[in-house]
C-alpha cells in the first residue's frame, strides 16, 4: 500500500531532526554454545533460548537520534534483550538473562530510499540468574552492582522506516524495524564463569517524537 505524500512529508524535516523513540517487539535466537567454566571442569550446551517479551521485565528498546536532511545521522540506543534457556542439562539446572542481556549501542544511520539503515557497535550489560552446579547466580558481587556485568561486545544491523503522525516542528512518529544483533559475553558466577554468545533477529514497532531544527 502506497504511503500518502502528506504522511511522508510529515516524517521529514528540511534541516536537522532530533528524535526520541520507544519500541516493543520480540526476538528469535539462533542456537549457540553456552560454555560453563568451573574448577571441576568445563561443560558446553547447544543452547536454545526464547525471549518471552512480556514475561518478567519486558523486552523493549529506547533510542535518541540526530539526523540531517540527507538522512544520515547518529544515535544512541538501549535494547533490553532477554534470554531464557529452554533446554537446560547438567550442570545447568536453570539459566536466564532476563533483567537484561542489555545491548547499549552507538549507531550510524544512512538512507536507503524511504528506509533507513543502521549499523551499531556497543557492549553487553548482563544480569544472569539461575542455578548451575548447585550455585545460585544472583549472589555475585559486580562492579555495576545489583548483579549487572559489563560482559562483552555487540554489533547490530537494522533497517526501519519512520512515518509521521502529524505536522509541525514537533510531531509524533511511528516506526517498524527489523534488526540483527550479534553479541559475545562472559559472565561471572560463584567459583566459575559463563560464556554466553547470542545472535538474534528482532522485529520491533515503536512510537516517538521528532523535532525539526
Amino acid at each position: 500500500m502506497a504511503v500518502p505524500p502528506a504522511a511522508r512529508l510529515a516524517a521529514q524535516c528540511a534541516g536537522r531532526e532530533l528524535a526520541a523513540e520507544a519500541f516493543a517487539g520480540s526476538a528469535w535466537n539462533l542456537p549457540l554454545p553456552l560454555r560453563i567454566e568451573l574448577p571441576e571442569g568445563r561443560a558446553r550446551i547447544a543452547a536454545r533460548y526464547s525471549t518471552r517479551p512480556f514475561a518478567d521485565a519486558p523486552y523493549y528498546s529506547f533510542r535518541l537520534g540526530d539526523t540531517r536532511a540527507s538522512g544520515r545521522g547518529a544515535e544512541v540506543e538501549l535494547l533490553h534483550h532477554k534470554l531464557y534457556l529452554e533446554n537446560p542439562e547438567p550442570p545447568v539446572e536453570h539459566f536466564e538473562v532476563t533483567h537484561g542481556y542489555n545491548l547499549p549501542t552507538a549507531n550510524m544511520v544512512a538512507p536507503a530510499g524511504a528506509w533507513r539503515l543502521r549499523i551499531g557497535l556497543g557492549m553487553v550489560v548482563a544480569h544472569p540468574e539461575g542455578r548451575i552446579a548447585g550455585r545460585a547466580l544472583d549472589g555475585v558481587r559486580t562492579l555495576l552492582g545489583g548483579g549487572y556485568h559489563i560482559a562483552g561486545v555487540t554489533a547490530q544491523l537494522a533497517v526501519g522506516r519512520r512515518y509521521g503522525l502529524g505536522r509541525g516542528r514537533v510531531a509524533l512518529t511511528a516506526a517498524p524495524e527489523a534488526k540483527l544483533t550479534v553479541s559475545w559475553a562472559r559472565m561471572s558466577m560463584p567459583r566459575g564463569r559463563l560464556v554466553v554468545p547470542n545472535a538474534a533477529l528482532h522485529l520491533l514497532g515503536g512510537l516517538g517524537v521528532r523535532r525539526c531544527r
